[in-house]
């Protein structure tokens, strides 16, 4: 596996080469509230976290690339380094957590579903947007990103929802549209 830290390469450019689309599903599916907060795991340069400044003024990213989060605090965005197994927050803290195209990026997949799962308050969502494997263009990113030696893992949006049942207290979701899967998880209210 490679030691060579993709992200905080690129991070500097990053937003020119990626953007973001002027999709807002994302937004959409997590019914962010202006007394709610936000946590972005593996946000990056909060290039989606951005969508969010309109509604909420509590959102915080976390990542391990210090130069993406760089970019996210020119945003004006609150940034935390750390790895997604071990995030540094108590239980139960956050109302929304959204990871986007980064869970195929984490060391540990389960891991940090548990992780994000630990820190969801009672009546909040996790969403999960990733490519959606079943495509096969899907597909040769995926092996694209073997060949430049990044430690990728894609799943499929199914075994993804294997991953999420925690508990009972948890209902899985799945949205698919052009390629993208969302994959929704509320913890219901105590």
């Amino acid at each position: 596996m490679s030691k060579f830290d993709h992200f905080n390469f690129i991070g500097p450019i990053y937003d020119l080469v990626f953007g973001r689309s002027e999709s807002k599903k994302i937004v959409e599916l997590t019914e962010l509230r202006k007394d709610q907060n936000l946590l972005d795991v593996g946000g990056g340069t909060g290039r989606v976290t951005v969508l969010y400044k309109t509604i909420s003024n509590n959102l915080l990213i976390v990542d391990t690339a210090q130069n993406m989060l760089r970019k996210a605090q020119e945003k004006g965005i609150r940034t935390v380094c750390s790895q997604s197994e071990r995030l540094p927050f108590r239980d139960l803290k956050f109302d929304r957590i959204i990871i986007v195209d980064a869970l195929h990026h984490v060391r540990d997949q389960q891991q940090t579903l548990d992780e994000m799962w630990r820190l969801l308050a009672p009546g909040g969502k996790i969403i999960i947007e990733e490519p959606d494997f079943q495509y096969f263009l899907v597909k040769l990113v995926a092996l694209g990103e073997k060949l430049l030696l990044m430690r990728s893992h894609f799943l499929a949006p199914q075994k993804i929802i294997e991953m999420c049942h925690f508990s009972k207290d948890a209902t899985v979701e799945l949205q698919r549209e052009g390629g993208i899967a969302w994959i929704i998880i509320t913890r219901q209210p105590t």
